[in-house]
């Protein structure tokens, strides 16, 4: 049944609860070891795969410059520095910390490959 159009015009306010607002807390009331943090980045780096489930390891020429190149890494870029140092030191290493790449000189790119395959926590 269709109401009628006294009824139609009548409307009930329903009263509506009250909502507390959330309130952030001050700067001055929290301590650093009250905000959460994982510890990520710190000793600690990760190369993800690429959708292929290949590393992003590549060669890069430029005219006569060869250099290999990883791409992608998230964390420290200095602890993968080091390990790959302490893995052939013979590596002269450049990064690009802001981009996630670090450049190494020469075609190395099958040894990275396996020492990465070696080394990765993930099957």
């Amino acid at each position: 049944m269709r109401p009628s159009s006294i009824l139609s015009k009548i409307h009930i306010k329903t009263p509506k609860p009250e909502l507390q607002l959330f309130q952030f807390p001050k700067l001055s009331e929290i301590s650093y070891k009250e905000l959460p943090n994982n510890g990520f980045g710190i000793n600690n780096y990760y190369i993800p795969k690429t959708k292929f489930n290949h590393w992003p390891v590549y060669i890069k020429i430029q005219n006569t410059k060869i250099t290999t190149e990883i791409k992608r890494v998230e964390g420290d870029l200095l602890k993968l520095r080091q390990d790959l140092l302490n893995f052939n030191p013979n590596y002269k290493l450049t990064i690009n910390s802001t981009a996630g790449i670090i450049n190494i000189k020469g075609d190395v790119v099958e040894e990275i490959k396996s020492y990465l395959d070696k080394n990765s926590s993930s099957t």
